[in-house]
C-alpha cells in the first residue's frame, strides 16, 4: 500500500532567523555606498595617471626639442648643409605627387567648367 505525500514547498531567500533577538542599533549601511566609493577613488587614480602621463609625455618632448636643437647648434657646417639637402630631397618628394594631384584637379575642374557651359549654351539656343 502506498501513500502518496503531499510535495514540500520549498523556500526561496534567506533563512527565516529562528532567535528573537533584536539585531544591534548600528545604522544599516546602503548597498551603493561602497559601489560609490569604489567609483570615485577608481576614477581618481585614473585621473593621476592620465595627468601624469600627459605631463611626462610632454618633458619628454621637451627635452628631444632641447636636445635636438644643441645637436644643431654643435654641428658643422658641412653637416648643417647636409642635414638641409637631406630635407629639401624629403619635401621635394612630398611636392611630386601633391602637384600632380592639383594639375589632374584643376584639369577636371576645367573640363567640369567647359561641359558646363555647352550645356547652358544649348539650353540658350533652344529657347531662344
Amino acid at each position: 500500500m502506498s501513500t502518496s505525500r503531499p510535495p514540500r514547498s520549498i523556500r526561496r531567500g534567506p533563512a527565516p532567523h529562528l532567535t528573537t533577538q533584536t539585531p544591534p542599533s548600528t545604522p544599516l549601511r546602503t548597498a551603493t555606498t561602497p559601489t560609490v566609493k569604489r567609483v570615485i577613488w577608481t576614477g581618481a587614480f585614473a585621473a593621476v595617471a592620465i595627468v601624469g602621463s600627459i605631463y611626462g609625455a610632454g618633458l619628454k618632448t621637451k627635452q628631444e626639442f632641447q636636445a635636438e636643437k644643441q645637436q644643431i647648434i654643435e654641428s658643422t657646417p658641412e653637416d648643417r648643409i647636409k642635414d638641409l639637402e637631406h630635407r629639401r630631397g624629403v619635401l621635394m618628394s612630398q611636392k611630386i605627387p601633391l602637384e600632380r594631384k592639383l594639375a589632374d584637379l584643376r584639369s577636371r575642374m576645367q573640363a567640369k567648367a567647359a561641359e558646363e557651359a555647352s550645356q547652358s549654351q544649348a539650353k540658350n539656343n533652344k529657347t531662344g
